[in-house]
């Protein structure tokens, strides 16, 4: 079997020794494994925006170390711009998100680039026009690239991080294009885990649904159900397995000021919408504009519908050190029945959910968790869980309104979440050559992977053998 693992970014940890574990793993089994990096050509990439020459000295040492430590060695080929790549002008985001060049939706694969470096929903394309070349520059270099890489050597798999971003996600459909396999890895369920999802992106809401019921399936019944537990124990006790917790500096028990548990009660808590809104189409919610505007919706209805009922806005703690258009109009929303909490704000997560007579997503686990803590939960957007039960899914603004209004059933069956929580407790595959020592550190084959030169140089300099040069 002919491997390819393509690199179009930065040598970041966990993620660049994630594939030197996938590459020793097929040399192990015999295959044959073809690595493709950027050497610094591209204009830039997620994990360099700016195209820092210091940046890009360090990742080609990084990559050279790894590389250095795969037995036996592979044949390594670079990326390369080909040719001069010209960029229309954008009236709008929509004119960017509909541009694409031949299957490739570059506008959505720049555009999920932009958002996550600006992290803004919006972003401004004047404002950002250059660093919007750049990631488009490096998408269509990639393409190309990918595409030529692809017909010389014919491998039966590519693998590729992530596939939401820029450059990545043109390694994705370069593979779509050409009929062959891609794998996009990611974190598994812990930092002793890597992932990958199997010729779809990694939040591909049909193809994610089928693997996590899969994995349900194919799992232990004696055990699954207390795997799936206890993703859900865990995050209220703010265990970190694979990431930051967001809940982990609130105050345990801690209830918004003023909270009274005489009336009713209803929690929204809002999503970082600029994690979701340019992965594709599917995403898109058809019910509301954005959640700033369905919260207003709301609380201006709830006014006349059930006066009576608080509403409370839980903003995601994910936005704390955002500074966005959007973030500020929804700090400014200002209705009698609304209370805003802030993202910093040490409110429990939590204890809100468990006090409130009902819980409003758009497609924040904490939709999910309501459920299976056995508080009714209204869901307003697409999410991964959309299509497994539980939440009641709104379709329509009156009906929102409806449900806010009424007795929302608690789900009797837990299933669906269960499963989702089974498979975010246990999704990956156990590394054999990485140890982790945290979310951005560890040691390959029981070494630290960095610039060598570099840090022979350091050491040099330190020792003062390079005194006469001071």
């Amino acid at each position: 079997m002919k491997i390819a693992i393509v690199s179009p970014y930065a040598t970041v940890a966990p993620h660049f020794e994630a594939e030197l574990e996938i590459a020793q793993q097929h040399l192990d089994a015999g295959d044959e494994v073809l690595l493709m990096s950027c050497e610094g050509q591209l204009s830039n990439c997620d994990f360099n925006v700016d195209r820092e020459e210091s940046r890009c000295v360090d990742c080609r040492g990084r990559r050279e170390h790894g590389h250095d430590l795969l037995s036996p060695r592979c044949k390594v080929y670079s990326l390369e711009t080909t040719q001069e790549i010209v960029v229309p002008q954008f009236a709008s985001l929509q004119e960017l998100i509909d541009w694409k060049v031949d299957s490739f939706d570059v506008g959505y694969a720049a555009l999920s680039s932009l958002v996550s470096v600006c992290r803004d929903p919006e972003p401004d394309l004047v404002k950002h026009a250059n660093l919007l070349q750049k990631f488009i520059e490096s998408a269509l270099a990639t393409w190309q690239q990918t595409l030529k890489f692809i017909e010389r050597n014919r491998p039966d798999r590519v693998y590729v991080y992530n596939g939401r971003f820029a450059a990545m996600r043109a390694v994705f459909r370069a593979c779509q294009q050409l009929g062959v396999e891609c794998f996009l890895h990611e974190r598994g369920c812990d930092l002793n885990h890597y992932d990958y999802s199997e010729n779809h992106l990694l939040h591909d809401i049909a193809a994610v649904d089928a693997v996590i019921r899969k994995r349900w399936d194919d799992a232990d019944p004696e055990n699954r159900e207390a795997d799936g537990a206890s993703w859900f124990e865990d995050r209220v006790a703010r265990v970190e397995r694979n990431w930051h917790s967001f809940t982990k500096e609130q105050q345990a028990g801690l209830l918004p000021e003023g909270f009274d548990s005489s009336k009713r009660n209803v929690s929204i808590f809002c999503s970082s919408d600029d994690e979701f809104v340019a992965i594709g189409d599917a995403w898109r919610n058809t019910l509301y504009p954005n959640q700033v505007e369905a919260i207003a919706a709301i609380a201006e209805s709830m006014l006349t519908a059930d006066p009576e009922t608080q509403l409370y806005l839980r903003v995601h703690p994910n936005l704390k050190a955002v500074n966005n258009e959007r973030k500020r109009q929804m700090m400014a929303l200002d209705f009698p029945n609304l209370t805003i909490i802030s993202a910093d704000a040490t409110t429990d997560t939590y204890a809100l959910m468990n006090a409130s007579d009902l819980t409003v997503t758009f497609g924040s686990s904490v939709g999910m968790e309501a459920v299976f803590w056995g508080k009714p939960s209204v869901l307003l957007g697409p999410c991964l869980y959309q299509d497994l039960g539980g939440p009641v899914r709104s379709h329509s603004h009156e009906e929102t309104v409806s449900l806010l209004c009424g007795d929302v059933e608690v789900a009797q069956d837990k299933t669906g979440a269960l499963m989702y929580g089974h498979w975010f407790q246990t999704r990956g595959y156990r590394y054999e050559y990485f140890e982790a020592a945290s979310l951005f550190e560890g040691k390959f084959k029981g070494e630290v992977v960095h610039d060598r030169k570099a840090a022979q140089l350091a050491g040099k300099k330190k020792s003062g053998l390079f005194s006469r040069f001071r």
